[in-house]
Order: C-alpha cells, then structure tokens, then sequence
C-alpha cells in the first residue's frame, strides 16, 4: 500500500475538489469545477514523478478551462495534437498511454459532445485514469476516479430519466 506523504495528500485534496464535479447537470459549471481540479491533481502528479500523467492534466485543465469559452474543431484538435506531442515522448510506462488517449477523448467530449453523450465519453476516460492510477499506487487519484466513475452514472442515469419524462 502507497504510504501518505506530501505528494499523496495533494493527491487527496484534488479527491475532495474533484469529487463533487460530477454533480453538475450545467455543463459549463462542470468544465469550470473540472479547470480546478485538474491543477491540483496536475500538481499531485508532478510531486510523484509521473510526468506523462502530469503534462496531460495540466493540459486538460487549460482543455477544460478554453471550452467554456469555444467549441472550435481547431482549438479541440490543438489540444489533442498537444497531448499526443507532449505525452508521447514521455511515457515510461505502456499503461501511460492510457492517460493520453483518455484525456484525448475527454478532449473530444468536452468540445463536440453534450449531456449524456459528453457525460458517457468521460466515463471512458474515467476507466483510463483510473488503470493509470492503479498501477501508478496514487490514492487519491484512485478513490477520485472510482468515485467519478459511480457519480458520472448516478448524475448519467438522473439525466437520462429526467430526458425520458420530458419525452413522455
């Protein structure tokens, strides 16, 4: 088991921050909680050496924060094009990839897709991180996305029914 040092504090003080993101049914307060996030969760990852994890949040955070402001394919594939050129060179680790293609699609997400279908595209993303994190031993970043992954299909599973009275 990780032991809890500095580094894995920071780690669970994103936990905290990042744990109620997925609460949001507003789309743009869902982006601008993510930004906050992930800076903490950046930080956490930079103090555990995990470079190729911390260059992808620290670009998802400026991803995050940019798509409240546009929708652009071009901003959306220069993040995505960033990740790939930032991270590639980076991974030490096979699984490392999973980091970048996750947050690549999240990327996507962020940018091209809306309620449920954003909300389904992230959950995938979340699976990602969360292998990532296993195997990296980061404990917050493992109870953030276990608890991402159950409170994205809770708020998912809300959305959906909500959708399905307003149809009926």
């Amino acid at each position: 088991m990780p032991e809890l040092d500095f580094p894995q504090a920071i780690g669970l003080v994103a936990f905290s921050i990042g744990a109620t993101a997925f609460l949001h049914k507003d789309g743009h307060k869902f982006r601008l909680h993510l930004t906050l996030f992930q800076i903490f969760l950046c930080s956490h990852f930079i103090l555990m050496g995990a470079v190729t994890a911390a260059i992808g949040c620290g670009i998802s955070a400026l991803r995050s924060y940019v798509s409240t402001r546009t929708q652009s394919s071009h901003v959306m594939w220069f993040f995505i094009g960033l990740l790939w050129l930032m991270g590639l060179p980076n991974v030490e680790h096979s699984y490392e990839i999973l980091t970048i293609f996750g947050a690549s699609v999240a990327t996507w997400a962020l940018f091209k897709a809306q309620g449920i279908h954003m909300r389904l595209l992230i959950l995938f993303n979340s699976f990602c991180w969360l292998t990532n994190n296993l195997l990296l031993g980061s404990i917050g970043g493992i109870m953030m996305e276990a608890t991402f992954i159950m409170v994205n299909i809770l708020t998912t599973y809300k959305m959906y029914r909500t959708s399905k009275q307003l149809s009926a």
